[in-house]
């Protein structure tokens, strides 16, 4: 089962959720990376692209199978990022496996500057993907803090959390997971 990952080489977080601005009431978080080059996002893991809404280059992409989650949850996941100068590569339909790069920073849309939006959604694709909330603020469907969804793999370089508690994919260990040790001579048992 796939780990859910932010796979960018360096990580800079430029907005939280729930802030002051565009994100008002929505969990999602705005990204960048090392600095005002445009920096790439590779697959969190192997889905399918659900939809893709051309005004701000929006791209919905939801987990194949079920993924394990930042927070020790197991199920589907779905992505939504926004702000990509071009999407013409990618299809409704399209399966891109975890890893290939998919997305990258871009201005398309009410943007202040080079970035990526991303939000996800606990579970599967729902709906039209997403919802406008009590700010204006279109947030994804059944929302989940980004930093509880996926994990940061152990060579990114965090630039700036932005203050969430990331969790590193080597640091994390699933719950009923056994190591299989063959005792051999010499070896003291305590009991």
């Amino acid at each position: 089962m796939e780990k859910a990952l932010l796979m960018m080489d360096y990580l800079n977080v430029t907005q939280i959720g729930d802030g002051s601005f565009s994100h008002k009431g929505d969990l999602a978080i705005d990204i960048a990376g090392k600095d005002s080059n445009i920096d790439y996002l590779k697959a969190p893991f192997t889905g399918i692209v659900r939809r893709i809404y051309s005004n701000v280059n929006a791209v919905w992409l939801e987990s194949v199978d079920k993924v394990v989650y930042a927070d020790g949850t197991i199920d589907y996941m779905t992505v939504m990022t926004l702000h990509n100068d071009d999407v013409s590569n990618l299809k409704v339909g399209n399966i891109i496996k975890q890893g290939e790069i998919y997305y990258k920073e871009g201005s398309t849309g009410y943007v202040t500057g080079n970035h990526i939006h991303l939000a996800v959604g606990k579970g599967k694709f729902k709906g039209n993907g997403w919802y406008e909330n009590n700010y204006g603020n279109w947030c994804i469907n059944n929302q989940i803090e980004v930093s509880k969804a996926l994990f940061i793999p152990s060579n990114t370089k965090i630039i700036n959390s932005g203050g969430l508690n990331w969790i590193r994919e080597d640091e994390f260990i699933e719950e009923n997971t056994y190591i299989e040790y063959k005792v051999v001579k010499g070896d003291r048992i305590f009991m």
